[in-house]
């Protein structure tokens, strides 16, 4: 039976997200480092790996399938496919893992901007007293 690896692209997007929200939440909470910050870091790791086998196994069990992709030397979802099975796999796919992780992406980097654009403005108030 062909188990698909998680592909490169999803776990890559799912870890992006993760180490942005990573660096959020080290902004909000600055805590010194210590034993629980690479564990924290290795479940965030297995967190992206296990979202993203999430959601390439489904269509090992039905819901839409994989066939061959470009000129039959890999494989992939099958995007041309036009049943209302796979085109709600391909619209969940597209809602969560490129959407949600693009927006919680977006939130957290949004949030660092703001807080080094709120430092920067107090900058000269330090420099001149």
């Amino acid at each position: 039976m062909f188990v698909p690896c998680p592909p490169p692209g999803i776990v890559s997007l799912i870890s992006l997200a993760v180490l942005s929200y990573e660096r959020y939440s080290t902004m909000v909470a600055p805590t010194e480092a210590d034993a629980s910050n690479y564990r924290r870091i290795s479940q965030g790791i297995l967190l992206s790996w296990l979202y993203s086998l999430a959601w390439t196994l489904p269509p090992l069990f039905g819901w839409s399938k994989y066939g061959p992709e470009g000129p039959g030397t890999t494989c992939s979802v099958d995007w041309t496919a036009k049943t209302a099975n796979s085109i709600s796999y391909i619209i969940c796919l597209f809602l969560f893992c490129l959407i949600t992780p693009f927006l919680v992406i977006v939130f957290c980097y949004g949030k660092l901007l703001c807080a080094i654009r709120q430092v920067w403005t107090l900058k000269p108030q330090y420099m001149h007293t």
